[in-house]
Formats: structure tokens, C-alpha cells, sequence
């Protein structure tokens, strides 16, 4: 059970450099760890970036020669890319009274956390008109052709769905957990450029496609309209009170 009147408060942070944002990732999750700031999910877009989660290999980069915004990261996964028109959402939530966590387990429930991530991307783009779901196996959101995938598909029997096609990306899941503390998170594509996928093997899988709102259903909401969404959903789906601040700089929660 979660502590009542937990709350999630949501800051949109509108355009941020992916560099920027690792530093200030960092501070916060020092800060929330120390309980100088409550749960936070920061909403944003950034500029055009490739990003190397730690499970990245050196063939990652073929392709990426010369190309300026290739940066490192610590969260989990391998090769994606971000820029405008996509929802990036970090959550800075302290896992401890998040989700299944019985007297002897040593750690935080994880697991529990990202299938709440899952579960509020699908249900954000049921919003939006996309029909969507996790596959067994496989990292993010997929959308499929309609009866396309059996409810029992895991990575294996879906291989030739999405070599042709037929099963799409739609979001991403990248996470970080630091003594209990999350950070990095969720990517959904809403009205982005999909040109840049075309250039990695996206998130290390073979024949990958990826997809957006605005590719599935002729429109998209803006990032900050969906972030509102997404904020909604996932304090839902954690049982937490969403709250958004009072209007004030973006700059606020973090030094410059």
C-alpha cells in the first residue's frame, strides 16, 4: 500500500538539451533520495539526439560517423534516438511503498514499476486512437495491424510481424534505479521525424520499425498536452495524487 496522500507533481521543461538532462537527472535523484524533493516526473522534448544505453555494442554506432549528438547514457537498453515532436518523460520516484513489496525483499519492486510504465503508455495512447501492447520478450509499446498478433505472442513467434511491418514501435522504456530512486524512463512517439530510426537498428532489434501517433491516426497531440496525459495515467497506475505546480520557471527544481 502506498503512503497516503503520496503525490506525483509534473513539470513540463519543454526543450532541454539530452546532455543537460543527465546532469540534472542526477541531482534530483540525489535530492529525492534524500527527501528534499517529493515524487517528480519531468516532461520534455529534446533536440535531436542518439542516445547509447549501457547494453550498447560497436555496432550501435555503424552509420553514426561524424554525427555530433551520440551521447552515453547510464539507463538500460541500447541504441534509440530522440528529437521534436516525441513525449520523453523522466520519473524521479522513490520506489520504496511503490507497488509489491513483502517484509524480506532486499530491493524495490522494480519489475512492478515498469509494467506501470507499460500499463500508462498503453492506456495514454488508447487516448490518443492507437491501439497498443507490450510483447514478451521485447522492450516498449508495439502497435499492431489489427488481429495481427496473438494475445500469447513473445519475441520469438512476433520476429516476422515485424519484418514486415505488421508490428511497429511506438514507445520505449530506458530506466535507471539508483538506491531505490528512479530516473530516465519513457519515450512515445507523437509527431516526430522517423527518418533518424531508419539509420540505427533501434533499441538492438533486428527489423525494427518504428511507428507514431501521428503515422497510426493522421494526428497527434502536442508533447506538452500529452505529457499532461501520461501524468495522469501513470500517477493512476501507481496510485499516487497527480499534482501540477504553480506556473513558475523551468529552471526551479535544478541549478543552472
Amino acid at each position: 500500500m502506498n503512503d497516503p496522500g503520496r503525490a506525483l507533481e509534473a513539470r513540463w521543461l519543454g526543450t532541454r538539451p539530452y546532455r543537460e538532462m543527465l546532469s540534472v537527472q542526477e541531482e534530483l535523484v540525489g535530492l529525492r533520495q534524500a527527501g528534499g524533493i517529493p515524487d517528480t516526473l519531468l516532461l520534455l522534448e529534446h533536440p535531436p539526439t542518439y542516445t547509447l544505453g549501457r547494453r550498447s555494442e560497436p555496432s550501435d554506432r555503424a552509420g553514426l560517423e561524424g554525427e555530433a549528438a551520440v551521447v552515453e547514457t547510464p539507463r538500460g537498453g541500447r541504441i534509440t534516438w530522440h528529437g521534436p515532436g516525441q513525449l520523453v518523460a523522466y520519473p524521479i520516484i522513490d520506489l520504496k511503498g511503490i507497488g509489491e513489496q513483502p517484509a524480506t525483499a532486499a530491493r524495490a519492486d522494480v519489475a512492478g514499476f515498469v509494467a506501470s510504465l507499460e500499463r500508462a503508455m498503453v492506456d495514454s495512447l488508447e487516448e490518443w486512437g492507437v491501439e497498443s501492447r507490450t510483447i514478451e520478450g521485447l522492450t516498449g509499446i508495439w502497435t499492431p495491424d489489427s488481429d495481427a498478433i496473438p494475445p500469447e505472442a513473445d519475441a520469438a513467434t512476433v520476429a516476422p510481424a515485424i519484418a514486415t511491418g505488421a508490428l511497429r514501435k511506438v514507445g520505449s522504456i530506458g530506466l535507471r534505479v539508483s538506491r531505490g530512486v528512479t530516473s530516465h524512463g519513457i519515450s512515445l512517439n507523437l509527431s516526430c521525424d522517423l527518418g533518424p530510426f531508419d539509420r540505427i537498428e533501434a533499441c538492438g532489434i533486428d527489423g525494427c520499425r518504428m511507428t507514431s501517433v501521428e503515422v497510426e491516426t493522421g494526428s497527434a497531440p502536442t508533447p506538452a498536452d500529452a505529457g499532461l496525459v501520461f501524468h495522469r495515467i501513470l500517477a493512476r497506475a501507481l496510485d499516487l495524487e497527480p499534482i501540477l505546480p504553480e506556473p513558475s520557471p523551468a529552471d526551479s527544481i535544478f541549478s543552472p
